[in-house]
């Protein structure tokens, strides 16, 4: 496995090990509510020394109840309109459409391009 997975899959099972704390599972109640193989192999997932099939990473996001966005990237949709709205609310409309086209232009950058 190269650095650049490695990478991944510790920031993924730092986040994984932060939800079940929240949820007060051991990590065989993890494994048996997802299917997964053993505690061993959830603590290989935490530990970032394994990665997660799909079926697992859905099985797992249901059982903490927490987006896969936040698993994987670290910031969930939810958390991300709820951050913006609370800068968004005390704009003016001129300072709005300034931000709509400075996101406009990241987006771009990004290689989206959304057509209204």
């Amino acid at each position: 496995m190269n650095e650049r997975y490695k990478k991944i899959n510790a920031e993924i099972g730092e986040r994984v090990r932060e939800m079940r704390y929240k949820k007060k599972l051991t990590q065989e109640e993890l494994a048996e509510q997802t299917g997964i193989s053993n505690s061993q192999q959830v603590s290989n997932i935490e530990r970032g020394l394994s990665g997660m099939s799909i079926e697992t990473l859905k099985a797992v996001c249901k059982a903490l109840d927490v987006d896969a966005d936040y698993l994987i990237f670290g910031i969930s949709p939810k958390s991300a309109d709820t951050v913006l709205s609370k800068y968004i609310k005390d704009m003016s409309p001129e300072q709005i459409a300034n931000l709509l086209e400075m996101v406009k232009a990241y987006a771009k950058t990004c290689g989206i391009n959304i057509t209204e």
